[in-house]
């Protein structure tokens, strides 16, 4: 019992602490897609609840008619051979499989990605370990961890990954499709409402699994063609003293693993930096971007995340040049 009182106490610390951050949920959809699968999961939770129900209470109805009286030796009315009965039990799970099997077909009609036409929104979505890419070959641009789309447009995406099996899933907007090495899978997406919205790579890749997430903004149209107009602009260049030792020492450390062309996709082994400060986080979207933060990162990432690629050996003098670089890279 004295275990027993700890690993209750646990778990409630551990629901009441799961509700201080919920997680994104379908349930709470912001595009047809997630509209349709909650739908389907609703149904299918309701038809589950009726059935379960019933059971448990023609259960508990027969186990109380049914019990053993005291001086009664006589055992209970069998029901075998009851053939309007047998029918009735035999038919129902049947009726309520074709519902089901009928709903699940009509929502995978409704969730299939409509015809590709020339408004669409094009993005090449590549998983590494542990972050995501995101390449616009129509718009020149690339991009990580923060997907920019336009509220109420049809994005057609095309998922690859650079090392394990990754999985593409932002709940609210769409489900799940698989990044698989030597395999290109496609999915779609649109979104109903501007926003964040927060998704997570759903197949175990690693050791940073948990911590390789994704933002997903929807901007409306203006706000889109204004981020893509500075997305497609080059790099900024060092102007101070400070910011020029700052720049070199990106250009040698860092250029081996980041690219400083906005539009240079899927050859470097970290994310595209051009524009590094227009985003709002850092390290797989698992970070806020901000100098304190990216403080940290230079002077050591494994405590931040263990077991990536980056390890710089830099003087403070040297973090604090090119942070006085970065931070100009909006």
């Amino acid at each position: 019992m004295k275990n027993f009182g700890k690993f209750a106490l646990l778990a409630a610390l551990g629901l009441a602490l799961g509700g201080c951050a919920p997680s994104p949920t379908f349930l709470n959809p912001a595009s047809s897609i997630a509209e349709h699968e909650a739908n389907l999961y609703r149904n299918i939770l309701i038809m589950a609840l009726a059935v379960f129900v019933l059971v448990e209470v023609g259960l508990i109805w027969i186990v109380i008619r049914d019990r053993r009286r005291k001086g009664d030796d006589k055992p209970p009315k069998q029901i075998h051979g009851n053939t309007r009965l047998e029918i009735i039990w035999t038919v129902i799970p049947v009726l309520l499989t074709v519902a089901l099997f009928a709903m699940t077909v009509q929502t995978m009609h409704s969730v299939a990605a409509p015809a590709a036409s020339a408004k669409d929104i094009n993005v090449h979505v590549i998983g590494h370990r542990w972050w995501w890419e995101f390449v616009y070959p129509d718009l020149g641009i690339t991009t990580a961890n923060e997907l920019h789309i336009p509220v109420g447009e049809t994005v057609q995406i095309t998922l690859d990954s650079m090392d394990v099996i990754h999985s593409f899933w932002v709940p609210q907007l769409s489900g799940k499709t698989d990044a698989i090495p030597g395999q290109t899978n496609h999915m779609w997406l649109t979104a109903d409402q501007t926003g964040v919205f927060t998704g997570q790579c759903a197949e175990f890749c690693g050791l940073e699994h948990a911590l390789m997430r994704i933002h997903v903004v929807v901007d409306s149209e203006a706000d889109f063609t204004a981020w893509v107009a500075n997305q497609q602009q080059l790099a900024a260049l060092p102007q101070t003293e400070e910011e020029q030792a700052g720049y070199k020492l990106v250009s040698t450390l860092c250029a081996s693993c980041h690219s400083l062309d906005p539009a240079e996709p899927a050859v470097k082994v970290g994310p595209n930096i051009a524009h590094l400060f227009s985003r709002s986080t850092f390290a797989g979207a698992t970070y806020d971007l901000n100098l304190e933060n990216l403080r940290r990162w230079l002077d050591d990432t494994q405590p931040m995340k263990p077991g990536n690629d980056m390890d710089l050996q830099l003087t403070p003098k040297e973090i604090e040049q090119i942070l006085a670089y970065l931070i100009l890279l909006k």
